[in-house]
C-alpha cells in the first residue's frame, strides 16, 4: 500500500487552520465553507479563552462504551464542558461500521451541537464497503479534529503458534500447504489482515467477529491462528503473556510496545495500517463559529502533556489535531483501503 508522508506546517495548532499542501482536501474543505474562511468569519472574541456555549453538546460515538473511541470522546467531553460552561453528553450508537452513528448524529434533534466521533470506517473505508451510504462524508459533516491512531498489533496464542517471531512465523506459514486463519473485529484489523495477506502471499482466511473482546477469547481459546487486534484489548492480554504480539501494523513501532517491530521492518516497507479516531459536527446543526470553537477546545485538551499521557495510556498515538489532517487523512484513506477492500472483496452484498 503506497503511503504518503503526513506533514504538518510549522505553527499549525489545534487553533491556528492553516491549509496544507493537499489540492483535493483544501478543495473539499472550502466546499463546505470551513478552514481560513471559518475563521475570517467569526468574531476575535468568539476564540478567546472562555467564550461560553448557548447550549449543550451531544456527542454520538460510534462503536461501544469501554473502547478507544468512547474513552477519548469522554474525555473530551470533560474539556468542552469545562470550557463551555454546558454539558457534554456522550452517547453510543455502534453498529454498521459507524454507520448507524453518523445517519443518527445527521437526525438529531437541534437541541444540542451534534458531534460525531468515529474515524476510518464511517469517513474512508465505509464509502467502498457499502454501495449506498445514508450520509456524505464531506457533504454532512464538519472536520474538527483528528484525536488519534491505533495501530493493531498482530497477536497469536503462544500455546497454539510455536513460532515466537514473525519472521519464523512467516517462513512456516509460507510452506506449501500451510491453511491458516485470521480474526478481525473491526474495519481496520480486517484490511490489516487482508494486506498482510497479500503481501506476505501466505494462505488464509479471514474469521469474522461483532467484537474485540469475542475475538480475543476465542484467540485464547485456540480457535484461529494469528488477529490483528486493536492496542487497547490487545495490550493485557500481551503483557500478561497470555498472547505474544509478532508485529505491529503501523508505520513506526510504539512506545506501549517498544520491543516488538513493524511488518515494514519484515521488509514490507509499504505496510501501514492504522486506524484514526475523530471528531466532526454536524454541518446542519452546528454553527460554522461554534465548529471552529470546538476544535480549538479538542486540540487543547490533546495536545497537552495530559493529554498525550491519556492517550498513550491507552495504546494510542498523539496525531496532529487538526481539521486539515483529518481532511487529509480521509482522502487518503478512502483511496488507498478503497483498493485493498475492492481486492479483498470486501464489499457489503
Amino acid at each position: 500500500m503506497q503511503t504518503q508522508e503526513l506533514e504538518t506546517p510549522e505553527g499549525c495548532g489545534p487553533s491556528t487552520f492553516r491549509p496544507m499542501p493537499m489540492p483535493w482536501s483544501r478543495r473539499a474543505w472550502l466546499r463546505g465553507g470551513c478552514a481560513a474562511g471559518l475563521v475570517a468569519a467569526l468574531p476575535p472574541l468568539a476564540l478567546a479563552q472562555g467564550s461560553r456555549l448557548d447550549k449543550p453538546v451531544r456527542i454520538v460515538v460510534a462503536y461501544g462504551a469501554g473502547g478507544a473511541s468512547d474513552s477519548i470522546a469522554r474525555y473530551v467531553g470533560e474539556a468542552i464542558a469545562q470550557r463551555g460552561g454546558k454539558p457534554a453528553i456522550v452517547e453510543n450508537r455502534p453498529g454498521a461500521d459507524g454507520n448507524i452513528a453518523a445517519e443518527y448524529v445527521l437526525r438529531a434533534p437541534g437541541d444540542a451541537y451534534n458531534l460525531l466521533v468515529s474515524g476510518s470506517s464511517t469517513h474512508a473505508a465505509n464509502a467502498t464497503i457499502y454501495r449506498k451510504l445514508g450520509y456524505s462524508p464531506q457533504g454532512d459533516f464538519t472536520p474538527l479534529a483528528t484525536m488519534a491512531t491505533t495501530p493493531y498489533a498482530m497477536l497469536v496464542n503462544p500455546r497454539r503458534i510455536a513460532q515466537a517471531t514473525a519472521t519464523d512465523f512467516l517462513a512456516w506459514a509460507r510452506r506449501e500447504g500451510t491453511q491458516l486463519s485470521f480474526a478481525s473485529a473491526n474495519v481496520g484489523g480486517r484490511i490489516a489482515g487482508e494486506r498482510f495477506k497479500q503481501l506476505t502471499r501466505i494462505n488464509a482466511v479471514n474469521v469474522p467477529y461483532k467484537s474485540s473482546a469475542q475475538a480475543m477469547t476465542d484467540l485464547i481459546g485456540g480457535q484461529f491462528d494469528y488477529y490483528f487486534c486493536d492496542m487497547l484489548t490487545a495490550l493485557p492480554q500481551v503483557k500478561a503473556g497470555t498472547v505474544h504480539a509478532l508485529a505491529l501494523s503501523s508505520a513506526q513501532r510504539i512506545p506501549s510496545l517498544p520491543d516488538v517491530p513493524t511488518v515494514a521492518e519484515l521488509g514490507y516497507p509499504d505496510f501501514d495500517v492504522s486506524s484514526w479516531i475523530a471528531v466532526w459536527s454536524a454541518r446542519a446543526a452546528t454553527p460554522p463559529a461554534v465548529s471552529v470553537l470546538l476544535s480549538q477546545w479538542v486540540g487543547e485538551a490533546l495536545s497537552s502533556a495530559a493529554g498525550k499521557d491519556f492517550l498513550v495510556g491507552k495504546g494510542l498515538v498523539p496525531t496532529p489535531v487538526s481539521p486539515e489532517h483529518l481532511l487529509f487523512l480521509q482522502e487518503r484513506d478512502t483511496r488507498l483501503w478503497g483498493r485493498i477492500i475492492t481486492e479483498a472483496g470486501m464489499t457489503a452484498p
